[in-house]
């Protein structure tokens, strides 16, 4: 165990005063006011200490899982192209809702919806992150149109429908193959988005999203880049019947939206992952000690053992020490973790969780920059768990659960995940406790 020093310690020792006899209170007691108070009648003052216990003093049974959820749940897709050590390649595929069939124009003055429009073009817009991208310069991006059946939810590199029931592979890895329509160059300097411009017939054939091979394919001509993809839509550009001279831009929205690619990351061996699309979690067993027989600071105030309890914990948290994952999956944005308690640990992987242990909503935010070295500390205040686990049995005679899953908040948060060190070393995980007691009174 290791420590800090004592905020605030003295060898306070309470004293019986003796009672000021007739003739010598005269003398002994001519100086004291008869309403003060003596400073060695008050109790000790408490004493914090902050207190780190080692992975063997609390946790067990380390396990990370993988599979949670899917790209197409994600905000947000990815295009990337032999990016990273890894060689990372993604594509993002969209598809789009029916175009409008009216739309409200002028005539004579007086506007009248026409129901009779005639497309003649377009383009699909692509919405980036700049932040959250790695490139600094312009970029080219190829548009092509799906051939062959797919299911959003389910899509992968290597399935165009890959569910428990049935899996049925892309002739070509990758969402393919497609029909080229056109490349644009996106450059961050101009704006975050980009255009890419469409003929009629190209247009049109995206006007039926219950054609299950409808769909556009968007990837990366550039190499060495990853692009967050925020976003996209397809712009069409109508005539009207009533007013001729009249050009509308019609909005197809993107109705499903999600992203493949092609490197499958192991599970670390000797260490925690957290988040991805699929996610990651790390399971682990926890069991704070009731009975704590260091650190010296502690022994010194109170004496050891020292049983521990629910009143002496003002706060707790899991430090961790972030470990870089592989370049492709490296974080270029914030992410956000949550602590569940696992409700059932023989039905792992696919135990049910119990309410969040974060007191934000939000979840507990990392900055990417912690991600970039190694070793750089991660607290997740867990106080509340650490009260109740000492508290014991709740009213119901329910223990304390035993076993949490770190996970992202929402889950998938991001394409990018966290990595932190495992037992052992230097950079192992740590229960941080900050303990208020009181020292004992000492008659004297």
């Amino acid at each position: 165990m290791s420590c800090s020093t004592p905020s605030r310690f003295h060898s306070w020792r309470a004293r019986v005063a003796l009672a000021c006899g007739f003739s010598i209170a005269l003398v002994a007691c001519e100086d004291e006011a008869p309403t003060a108070v003596d400073l060695d009648l008050l109790p000790p003052e408490p004493v914090t200490i902050a207190i780190e216990l080692p992975w063997a003093d609390f946790g067990s049974n380390l396990g990370v899982y993988g599979g949670y959820s899917a790209p197409a749940l994600l905000a947000e897709s990815i295009v990337a192209r032999s990016y990273g050590t890894d060689s990372l390649d993604a594509r993002t595929l969209l598809r789009f809702t029916s175009f409008p069939t009216s739309a409200s124009v002028l005539d004579a003055g007086t506007p009248r919806t026409d129901t009779d429009l005639s497309y003649f073009g377009g383009y699909v817009v692509v919405f980036f992150d700049p932040v959250a991208s790695t490139n600094t310069g312009p970029v080219s991006l190829g548009l092509g149109a799906l051939e062959e059946a797919w299911h959003p939810p389910s899509a992968t590199w290597d399935f165009a429908l890959d569910t428990v029931g049935e899996q049925r592979a892309w002739s070509e890895q990758g969402a393919g193959p497609v029909t080229p329509l056109t490349t644009r160059d996106w450059d961050p300097a101009m704006g975050d988005s980009v255009q890419l411009f469409l003929d009629s017939a190209q247009v049109v054939g995206w006007n039926d999203p219950t054609d299950p091979a409808s769909g556009a394919r968007i990837e990366l001509l550039t190499e060495g880049v990853r692009l967050r993809v925020i976003g996209g839509a397809l712009r069409i550009f109508a005539r009207s019947s009533i007013n001729p001279d009249t050009v509308l831009s019609l909005t197809a929205q993107a109705q499903d939206v999600t992203f493949v690619y092609d490197v499958d990351p192991a599970p670390p061996l000797d260490g925690m992952r957290v988040g991805g699309a699929p996610s990651w979690r790390t399971v682990l067993d926890v069991a704070v000690p009731s009975s704590l027989t260091g650190p010296p600071g502690l022994c010194a105030a109170v004496g050891c053992p020292f049983a521990l309890a629910p009143r002496h914990v003002s706060y707790a948290a899991l430090v961790l020490r972030t470990r870089s994952p592989a370049e492709a999956f490296q974080p270029t944005d914030s992410l956000a973790l949550d602590v569940r308690p696992v409700l059932s640990r023989a039905a792992l992987p696919k135990s049910p969780l119990g309410n969040s242990l974060i007191a934000d909503p939000a979840g507990h935010r990392v900055d990417a920059a912690a991600f970039a070295v190694e070793g750089a500390p991660v607290e997740i205040p867990v106080t509340g768990y650490v009260k109740a686990f000492l508290g014991g049995p709740d009213p119901a005679g329910r223990p304390p659960p035993g076993t949490l899953a770190l996970l992202a908040a929402p889950e998938p948060g991001s394409f990018t995940f966290a990595e932190f060190f495992g037992p052992g070393g230097a950079n192992e995980p740590v229960l941080k406790l900050i303990v208020t007691v009181s020292p004992p009174m000492e008659l004297q």
